[in-house]
């Protein structure tokens, strides 16, 4: 489903319980409320460089990302107060992370946290792809990850002054929780990662001779282009990988034709990441690589499930220094996200 439809829903399922509303005076209906006045939401991210126009709906807003900013970081959102959406996708690494032991329920977790950049390009989400919009997505992954549910965390959230001003900017007559799902998804459709290296010199007559020998490596010999497709190096599909090392069917829950195929991820701000494949099993991305070159061998990784497409690759030191060369270049080490926590109401 399309950002643009899943907002265009999320108008639609407006429930009954409704904020209060502002009184003739301008200030909140509440009496704590009246002292709570709200900056103007910073602008809509730009989109970078090198990617494709999203087709947002009208109801990402800067207002929308503004809140669902805070709820991004906010540990009451977990049963124990102590996680938060940033704890796991962390925006220094990518708004990726490394496989927690387990979630706040304590059932084991057998991936790591994917990166949220380009979800705006995204129809299916989850490494096996069974959600079909970010709205189906987040109720499920906050109660499976944070161990809450997500109508009762908004409720007592929006008990918050801070956040009331917030859910009342936004909410008309809408349901809190649809509120909180339409700031979420506002915020998280719109981490992007482009404007690269390598987007600012692709057509440049200048570009270094290395960087260019990179991206025709990783395009023909290494075929890394047949699963990472450019411009968002991803296929958007699936692909065996032999499980790697721990026994998980991923898309197979969703087709069990394709049992043991995980989403191929965007290579787009991979050099920030601390954790490579679904499993959290490279620990580098030169780890990642060579395990590519090499065939799918190590790992855990069984070759009799492995898809054909990944064939052993031969490069020399330096057309491998290249190629690795290039697949950093995907990153923007420019205007890297960090881990600032806003303050939070």
């Amino acid at each position: 489903m399309k950002p643009a439809i899943v907002f265009i829903l999320l108008v639609a399922c407006g429930g009954s319980s409704k904020p209060p509303e502002p009184k003739e005076d301008g200030k909140l209906a509440r009496p704590e409320d009246a002292s709570v006045t709200l900056p103007p939401a910073p602008p809509l991210p730009r989109v970078p460089e090198g990617l494709p126009k999203p087709e947002h709906s009208e109801l990402v807003t800067a207002e929308a990302v503004a809140l669902g900013e805070l709820l991004f970081w906010d540990p009451r959102l977990s049963l124990d107060n102590r996680l938060s959406c940033a704890s796991c996708h962390d925006p220094a690494h990518g708004y990726a992370g490394a496989k927690r032991q387990n979630t706040a329920n304590g059932k084991p977790n057998l991936r790591r946290a994917p990166t949220l950049v380009n979800l705006a390009w995204q129809k299916e989400l989850g490494w096996d792809g069974r959600y079909g919009s970010i709205t189906d997505h987040l109720p499920a992954h906050i109660l499976g990850q944070m161990g809450s549910d997500l109508t009762a965390v908004v409720t007592r959230i929006n008990a918050v002054p801070g956040y009331r001003a917030h859910f009342q900017r936004l909410g008309d007559a809408k349901a809190e929780t649809d509120v909180a799902l339409h700031a979420l998804a506002a915020f998280t459709l719109t981490r992007y990662a482009g404007d690269a290296t390598w987007d600012r010199v692709e057509r440049s007559p200048d570009a270094p001779k290395d960087l260019v020998a990179g991206y025709q490596i990783f395009q023909t010999r290494a075929q890394c282009s047949v699963c990472h497709t450019p411009p968002l190096y991803t296929d958007h599909r699936y692909h065996r990988l032999g499980l790697i090392a721990s026994a998980d069917e991923g898309r197979g829950r969703v087709d069990e034709s394709q049992k043991g195929a995980f989403k191929t991820p965007s290579l787009r701000g991979a050099a920030q990441r601390e954790m490579f494949f679904h499993d959290a099993s490279a620990g580098s991305l030169d780890a990642a690589i060579d395990w590519h070159l090499a065939g799918a061998t190590g790992q855990g990784a069984d070759p009799k499930i492995i898809d054909p497409v990944i064939k052993k690759v031969s490069l020399s030191a330096v057309e491998r220094k290249q190629l690795g060369d290039f697949v950093r270049a995907l990153t923007d080490t420019r205007n890297a996200p960090v881990s600032v926590k806003p303050a939070l109401p």
